[in-house]
């Protein structure tokens, strides 16, 4: 099984600001966004992810030619149309413009491969999607960022097997990273309430104020005895966040951490 994923950018662009770009090719910039605007707009990204097994001969799953089309097809003539000439504060959410767009799709043929999943990103930073397996369920994805210290060091090993181990990470004094988490929660649609500021209530507390500019090893309790890898960390933050996100009605669904 394949999974293929292809994604095009836009802005909200009013209609008259399309139409001169659909008449001159010579405007269209699909890299940064098209249709693209000289006003404030929001800055788009639809996604789909598309899986299958790809033809023998061609070695395509799917040409993407066919899921552009589908995707511009949605944005320039169902969705600009009836929301570009709103004012900002009037404008739909991401979650309605997701569900209208995975409705959009779903009814649209890509060839041997199957829908999985569409999803629609605010900013490099925020996302919503929906999948085909749980179409009921919608899912936010938000990031967020937080510096700290740590050392990896194994007080069972040796010196020279934690050196070996650990490398420079290793070094007594420690070492720092600037942190990115990624936090992804559930809800169904219908109850869908929960929004970003609701999220970030959440994860500041459980997660950021807890572990920003912190030596991990020395003023964080639980990697008191724990080496404070990323991989600790991520599961660490993961049980942090699973009571409070249950309790407001969703399921954390995903919790990713970059050093």
């Amino acid at each position: 099984m394949i999974r293929l994923s292809r994604e095009i950018r836009f802005a909200l662009a009013s209609p008259a600001e399309l139409a001169t770009q659909l008449e001159n090719s010579d405007q269209k910039n699909s890299w940064s966004a098209w249709p693209n605007s000289t006003r404030i707009a929001p800055q788009l990204r639809l996604q789909v992810v598309v899986s299958g097994t790809p033809d023998a001969e061609t070695g395509y799953l799917c040409n993407v030619s066919l899921i552009d089309e589908a995707l511009r097809q949605f944005v320039n003539e169902q969705l600009i149309p009836a929301v570009a000439d709103q004012p900002l504060s009037q404008l739909p959410s991401g979650p309605s413009i997701l569900q209208q767009a995975f409705e959009f799709l779903l009814g649209y043929s890509f060839g041997a491969a199957a829908l999985q999943s569409v999803s629609l990103h605010h900013s490099p930073f925020q996302s919503f999607a929906i999948e085909t397996g749980t179409p009921t369920m919608i899912q936010l994805t938000q990031q967020f960022e937080f510096s700290a210290a740590h050392r990896l060091h194994c007080d069972s090993m040796s010196e020279e097997e934690n050196l070996a181990t650990f490398g420079k990470c290793n070094n007594p004094a420690g070492h720092g990273h600037n942190y990115v988490l990624e936090v992804s929660v559930r809800q169904t649609i219908e109850g869908s309430s929960f929004d970003s500021g609701g999220l970030a209530s959440i994860v500041n507390k459980n997660v950021i104020d807890v572990l920003d500019h912190k030596n991990l090893n020395e003023d964080v309790e639980a990697f008191a005895t724990l080496n404070p890898s990323v991989e600790n960390i991520c599961a660490t933050i993961y049980q942090w966040l699973v009571p409070d996100i249950e309790s407001s009605g969703c399921q954390l669904a995903e919790v990713r951490v970059f050093e």
